[in-house]
């Protein structure tokens, strides 16, 4: 029985007694988006519509329980469609051998896989109620008519720019999804099971992994565009296209983690240096991010880099020339 048919039949006999402020809707989804998800980045989708008055009085009790005890609300930002928040738990931090073991598995599963193929990699070192992490091996369109001719016939209207912060970073390929942080929107349940099963028999510890197909967030487009200098210096420019719907995005740092606002001639972003980003080339992972609204969509802008030379005054220069 799932977790919200069990507090559903909890409460049954009086929920009638019981009385939830319609402003803690937002909130309550979030906390209870961090206790079954259980992992660093999610993405919801929900229509404005009231809910259940059952389902709030369950949606209460997790939060009241503390299944996402410890978590400190970093940041909030908005459009009219999109809402994006950053926590911070010390929950997230993990031992430095932990997260290499992680970071080799996933490295090796990369490996593997074909050109344009993602995968799911089970990792319960990391989270042993939500252990599937995903990686992809991203195909890059190196051409940028090309890449802004596929882009278009998706009905990506964004100008992708031949150089970046007065020349120095050129383009070299396009894709589709982020190299950094790949989105899979699969079932999990079972597949965790059978998975779990099958790293119990695994006495060479082989990384545990499945090739999936068809995992787009549905309504999300995410597109990555690399620049590079000639000292080999990398910069990568993201796009979250989100329409139609109303999203509420979360991510979650390690209370290890760096996080700033930054205001520049009165614009938004944020900045967050990420020590243990199990994508990145060495783990360190920097990413300055903004947000806005486009003829009805709402885009999260990202800079992001994994080269170590790069720094937080960089990418502010970077963000500030292209705004």
């Amino acid at each position: 029985m799932s977790i919200e048919k069990q507090l559903n039949e909890a409460f049954k006999h009086n929920e009638s007694s019981l009385q939830c402020p319609p402003s803690l809707d937002s909130r309550i989804i979030a906390e209870y988006d961090k206790a079954v998800m259980a992992r660093r980045r999610s993405v919801t989708m929900f229509k404005k519509r009231p809910l259940p008055k059952v389902v709030m009085i369950a949606l209460v009790f997790v939060l009241l329980c503390g299944f996402a005890y410890g978590s400190k609300l970093l940041m909030s930002d908005s459009t009219s469609k999109l809402s994006y928040e950053i926590y911070s738990n010390k929950a997230f931090h993990f031992s430095d051998e932990t997260i290499e073991m992680a970071r080799s598995k996933l490295s090796e599963v990369k490996s593997r896989l074909e050109l344009g193929e993602t995968a799911v990699v089970y990792l319960p070192e990391l989270s042993k109620d939500y252990p599937l992490f995903a990686v992809e091996n991203p195909t890059y369109v190196d051409d940028l008519q090309q890449w802004q001719s596929i882009i278009a016939e998706q009905g990506v209207i964004e100008n992708v720019p031949r150089t970046i912060f007065n020349g120095l970073y050129h383009f070299k390929g396009g894709t589709e999804g982020n190299p950094f942080y790949a989105s899979i929107n699969i079932s999990q349940k079972e597949l965790i099971e059978e998975m779990k099963a099958e790293s119990k028999n695994n006495t060479n510890n082989e990384p545990v992994w499945r090739i999936v197909n068809d995992a787009k967030i549905p309504d999300v487009s995410l597109y990555s565009q690399v620049y590079q200098a000639e000292n080999g210096e990398t910069i990568h420019l993201s796009w979250q296209i989100y329409s139609d719907w109303t999203f509420k995005v979360e991510s979650y740092l390690s209370s290890e983690e760096q996080y700033e606002e930054v205001n520049v001639e009165g614009k938004k972003a944020h900045y967050i240096k990420n020590n243990q980003a199990l994508l990145a080339k060495d783990g360190l992972l920097q990413i300055l991010t903004w947000m806005v609204e486009k003829n009805g969509d709402s885009i999260i802008y990202s800079l992001e880099s994994d080269s170590p030379g790069i720094t937080k005054e960089r990418l502010v220069e970077i963000f500030k020339s292209m705004n």
